[in-house]
C-alpha cells in the first residue's frame, strides 16, 4: 500500500492502520453475574475483551458490537497487524465499534464492519 501511494506522489506518505477482522473463531463472551447482561443474557453491545500477544506484536482483541436477539451472542475478533497512527487501544476500540454502525442495509448495529453499500 505504501508503495502504490508513492506511485501516486512521489512524497505522499500516508499514515496506515491496517486491522483484519475475523469472523470464524470459538470464543463466546458470558456474563458472570446475569444481571450484567442484556435480556437475551449476552455481554452488553459494546464489551471489549483484549489481549496483547509479545512474541507476535500484534494487538488482538474481541468486539461484541451488537444485541443478540436469540442465543449466545459471537464477538468478532479484530487482529491490529500494522498501525502507523499509533491509536491508543481505546480508541480503536471505540473506533471499531462506530464502523458496526454505518452500515446503510440496517437499522441496528452489525457483528463487524461492513464495507460501503454499493449499487447492484
Amino acid at each position: 500500500i505504501q508503495k502504490a501511494c508513492l506511485e501516486l506522489e512521489k512524497d505522499y506518505h500516508p499514515k496506515i492502520t491496517f486491522i483484519i477482522c475475523q469472523k470464524r473463531h470459538h470464543t463466546r463472551l458470558y456474563v458472570q453475574n446475569p444481571r450484567d447482561g442484556d435480556r437475551s443474557g449476552n455481554v452488553p453491545a459494546g464489551t471489549v475483551v483484549d489481549q496483547v500477544s509479545p512474541p507476535l506484536l500484534t494487538s488482538i482483541f474481541y468486539l461484541n458490537s451488537h444485541q443478540g436477539i436469540q442465543g449466545t451472542n459471537k464477538p468478532a475478533k479484530y487482529h491490529v497487524l500494522y498501525d502507523d497512527n499509533q491509536f491508543p487501544p481505546d480508541a480503536m476500540y471505540k473506533l471499531t465499534y462506530h464502523l458496526c454502525h454505518v452500515y446503510a442495509r440496517c437499522t441496528r448495529q452489525c457483528q463487524f464492519p461492513l464495507p460501503p453499500t454499493t449499487l447492484g
